[in-house]
């Protein structure tokens, strides 16, 4: 029986290709340097370049970096706790454990590499800290050493990456900014041609915020990697903006065009959307943006002059074709101001000063909270396992510092159980392949390059695993404890009994984090991650503080980022999990609109009508919070009643810019009463009244 060929052998291409022998090159590279210092344990330079090996030259240098500072920060923190309580191991043990939770819960609130710089100060405090608790004079050397050893990886990663095959995050970043741009402009272009039902609308939606969110993490690292960049930071940043806002605006327009724009017929805003349907994404910024402005010109006018006409007995007419101008000559702005921001970054435009924003993400503190117990827990449950089974010292420290390491490092995860098994393979594997290295095949062997050459077939093999997210766990799982069941270092040592103490130890950390995952606080099951995302998103907005007047991308980051954690659980063909995903969306039009009314209400709007919106703003943020169905079908109804308010001010005022506004107004209290009936089932979930079960359910609105 011939066996398959794993999938990452078989799918690897030049690119993969390329990875492997560049990180296998700066690996062995950091391990000859490491042994040439005389450092007594040189797998730790070997190991530091696998785990801030990244495609990308910038992300490399962005995690190299953070390594560094979260090692430096470790080993601080070691020096001062072995200082502080070497004679008193108890307490010892309580503050070290009571450091590593309180960095995995900074880990949790944040992402991407600095998350990852709090979970190494974490774990490096406790690898650093135990085995020098027996010897605390010897406590300096061994920080000094481990900081060398780390240091000296990230510079041999970050130097490979640069020399050997290089691959520019900055341009990536760019490339992949024209490519959203793109598929931007065609979704706006089939949206305002009919070409897009609801249910491609809604595809199409989560593929883009799934590569917006990307985007974002992938503009963090490509500052690192060019200095032109890292002066437009700003521009970047409100590049990101400016295209998420695009997600949020076509979904109404998309509304209009399906279902209403057969029954409100109107010749000039009939023209405008075939405009709009002609866009074309592979234009040149400059004729794009000719072209958007002359469609956003042409849907502002079309909305001024239909104001100036009487509304008549039509009212439902006169505001849908309204709100569709609206949304029509946002998204045309939007555009332009994507376009014109992207030019200036790639350098086919003079840069311009542009107000850059900030951008949030969303805070889950009791999801942090639970991981920070849990890390704690597990540790003492490690360190009481360790001295009830009287160990030896070896033995027992390294099986603290596995259940440190992977309780630190996967409770990161929204699915930390799936996120370890792949893990779990890795070091399996690892452990079999230092078993027959260690006793068969390295003990012959003489020279650096006849170990070069028998670590050949594991480091590229394992570095191609790395590429593909299915077997990246694994292969980073295989180049982290291979090095250390192999115990590379000046004076080898080829016995067996130091290896099976290491895997005994080694088995007992991993058992201890996968037990703790599976009973303490599991990680929620597909119903459980569903309802909690309709009750993180109602809190958010109903917590949202509207009188610190923050701007609406602060918001979106927010929503958007809450809303990407849970697209990779969530799928296309399910029917519940396309409703799930409609309900989200209108979860972020909802809460802009709130922004838009409290804007409103700092602009001009008649004073009773000023009154009636801050009480409806606030009304609507406590339902949000806390509303059973009873509730929710009063704030309809309160709605309805401010509506009228303002549909009655439209016809007493006089001045343009107060009409504006006050049909503005009426706009969003449609979208918010229509929100509400239609997904209600997401409403309820989200403010507490019930648990997730589609749109239309018993309990609608």
């Amino acid at each position: 029986m011939i066996l398959a060929v794993p999938a990452f052998i078989r799918e690897s291409g030049r690119k993969e290709w390329h990875f492997a022998v560049r990180t296998f090159a700066a690996g062995m590279l950091a391990l000859y340097l490491a042994l040439l210092l005389g450092l007594d344990q040189p797998q730790w330079a070997l190991m530091t370049v696998y785990i801030v090996a990244q495609p990308l030259g910038g992300m490399v240098i962005a995690k190299g970096l953070s390594r560094l500072v979260g090692t430096v920060l470790g080993a601080a923190m070691a020096l001062m706790l072995v200082g502080g309580f070497a004679q008193q191991p108890l307490l010892f043990f309580i503050a070290i454990g009571a450091w590593l939770a309180l960095c995995t819960y900074l880990a949790n609130l944040l992402r991407n590499f600095r998350s990852y710089a709090f979970v190494l100060s974490g774990y490096t405090a406790l690898i650093i800290g135990l085995p020098a608790l027996s010897q605390p004079d010897q406590m300096f050397t061994v920080a000094v050493a481990r900081v060398t050893e780390i240091g000296l990886g990230i510079l041999c990663a970050s130097a490979a990456s640069v020399l050997i095959w290089p691959r520019s995050a900055a341009t990536a970043y760019l490339h992949r900014c024209r490519q959203q741009l793109r598929d931007l402009i065609a979704l706006v272009a089939d949206t305002a041609g009919g070409r897009a039902d609801n249910r491609t609308l809604q595809q199409r939606r989560r593929e883009l915020i799934a590569s917006g969110m990307a985007l974002e993490a992938l503009r963090e690292n490509a500052l690192f990697d060019s200095q032109q960049l890292r002066r437009r930071a700003g521009l970047c940043r409100r590049l990101g903006h400016e295209m998420l806002a695009l997600i949020s605006s076509v979904g109404p327009l998309g509304t209009y065009v399906n279902r209403y724009a057969s029954v409100h017929q109107q010749d000039r805003l009939d023209e405008l959307l075939r405009g709009m349907s002609e866009l074309d994404g592979e234009l040149d910024p400059e004729s794009l943006r000719v072209c958007l402005s002359g469609l956003h010109d042409q849907a502002r006018d079309l909305a001024r002059g239909l104001r100036k006409e009487a509304v008549g007995d039509n009212e439902h007419r006169f505001h849908a074709l309204q709100l569709a101008l609206e949304h029509c000559g946002e998204l045309c702005d939007r555009l332009r101001s994507s376009v014109v921001l992207y030019a200036m970054l790639s350098d086919q435009a003079l840069t311009q000063s542009w107000r850059s924003g900030t951008s949030r993400l969303h805070l889950d503190h009791g999801q942090a909270l639970r991981s920070a117990a849990r890390t704690a827990i597990a540790i003492a449950a490690a360190l009481s396992l360790w001295f009830w089974s009287a160990a030896p010292l070896d033995q027992g420290t390294l099986m603290v510092i596995q259940t440190g390491v992977v309780c630190a490092l996967f409770s990161t995860r929204d699915d930390p159980l799936k996120a370890v098994s792949g893990f779990l393979k890795g070091a399996s594997l690892a452990a079999v392949l230092a078993t027959l290295y260690r006793l068969v095949l390295l003990p012959g062997t003489e020279g650096f390059a006849a170990l070069v050459l028998w670590l050949a077939p594991v480091y590229l093999l394992a570095g191609l695993a790395m590429t593909r997210l299915p077997s990246m766990a694994m292969g980073t799982a295989t180049v982290i404890f291979f090095p250390i069941l192999l115990d590379l270092g000046p004076q080898q040592d080829f016995s067996a009994l130091p290896l099976f103490n290491n895997m005994l130890g080694l088995a007992m950390g991993l058992i201890l984090p996968v037990l703790a995952f599976l009973l303490i606080w599991p990680g929620d099951d597909a119903a459980t991650a569903r309802n909690r995302l309709c009750r993180d998103l109602c809190r958010t907005l109903g917590r949202w503080p509207m009188y610190r007047r923050r701007p609406r991308h602060e918001m979106e980051t927010v929503l958007y980022d809450r809303i990407a954690r849970t697209l990779p659980r969530l799928s296309p063909e399910n029917e519940k999990d396309g409703e799930l995903l409609h309900g989200a969306m209108a979860a972020v039009t909802l809460g802009l609109g709130l922004l838009f009314l409290d804007a409103l209400c700092r602009r001009g709007v008649p004073d009773p009508i000023r009154l009636a919106l801050t009480r409806l703003i606030r009304d609507t943020q406590r339902v949000l919070r806390d509303g059973d169905e009873a509730r929710w079908r009063q704030l309809s109804a309160d709605t309805e009643r401010v509506l009228r308010q303002c549909q009655q001010a439209y016809n007493k005022a006089e001045g343009e810019g107060q009409r504006r506004r006050l049909v503005r107004a009426v706009v969003r209290l449609r979208m918010q009463i229509n929100m509400i009936g239609n997904y209600g089932g997401f409403f309820l979930a989200g403010s507490g009244a019930g648990r997730w079960q589609g749109l239309e359910t018993a309990h609608a609105v």
